[in-house]
């Protein structure tokens, strides 16, 4: 199971939300670019990383750009391209998609910009979508949201294997434009639909577990991976939320279909866990 450690980023700072909510910020004294090269040199084999604005409001700022290229000349320096890297926040169009592979990422997580068609093909109106809009304290504008709303179908089959979908969910439902949004659609009916089309890598987050260190809450997990896991080609998920023990990550690896990885944030900052020990507990290869 992959231990991948997390890092958000707020320009040039490292930072966490509360359960995503992001009036409850808090701002590490530490600079990604040392994060990164902390978590690089005790091995690691994928880095997570998260703008988080850009999440909310589809827009990547050049402090942020320029952090993520200082960050992946850090990886080929340091691991000699062996570690993954992935990133997510704010991607909504295909020339950033072309743009951040050609920088060096390895994987691009994408979430709001795909999960907007899927709602309206499963039947709910853009009155719905301003409804639900609504109710987060949020103004739905549909070309911001989604500008290009055919991109989840016009990916080449390559890039669709390299494309890490965001299932986000609280409770039943799934968020949208940075978790303020929540709608109704199952997390394993969206797995189920993209992996219909081609798409085999997804990211399940519980959202109100996120940057609590409250520990994981595993029967949505077990019930989304029971519906998914059982498919001719099963979907390689990785999990967030919550994980602050090993004992979470042990439990995880028990299923009877285990995770692909699992992604762990404030845990690591406030040395709940050690990363070192899970590097060694748990096969990268």
């Amino acid at each position: 199971m992959l231990i991948i450690p997390a890092i958000d980023l707020k320009g040039d700072r490292t930072v966490r939300l509360h359960k995503g909510r992001f009036e409850r910020i808090l701002v590490y004294s530490v600079h990604p670019e040392d994060v990164a090269r902390k978590y690089l040199s005790l091995g690691i084999v994928r880095l997570h990383l998260v703008v988080l604005w850009g999440a909310r409001d589809g827009r990547i700022q050049p402090a942020e750009e320029k952090t993520i290229q200082n960050i992946i000349r850090l990886r080929d320096a340091i691991a000699r391209k062996t570690c993954q890297l992935q990133l997510g926040g704010g991607i909504r169009y295909q020339h950033q998609i072309d743009y951040f592979f050609n920088l060096g990422i390895d994987y691009l997580i994408v979430g709001t910009s795909f999960l907007i068609p899927l709602l309206l093909e499963a039947g709910y109106t853009r009155g719905d979508l301003k409804r639900f809009y609504q109710l987060g304290g949020k103004i739905f504008n549909l070309e911001q949201e989604v500008p290009e709303f055919d991109l989840m179908e016009n990916l080449a089959p390559a890039t669709r294997e390299k494309i890490i979908v965001a299932v986000d969910y609280r409770g039943e439902e799934v968020g949208l434009s940075g978790w303020e949004v929540t709608v109704p659609l199952l997390p394993e009916y969206c797995i189920q639909s993209f992996l219909a089309r081609g798409y085999k890598n997804f990211l399940l987050t519980n959202i109100e577990r996120d940057g609590t260190m409250d520990g994981l809450e595993l029967e949505p997990i077990q019930r989304i991976l029971q519906k998914v896991c059982y498919l001719p080609t099963p979907p390689n998920i990785l999990i967030a939320g919550g994980i602050s023990r090993q004992e979470d990550i042990e439990l995880l690896s028990q299923l009877p279909s285990p995770p692909s990885g699992v992604i762990i944030g404030k845990a690591l900052y406030h040395q709940r866990l050690d990363l070192h020990k899970l590097l060694a507990r748990f096969p990268q290869r």
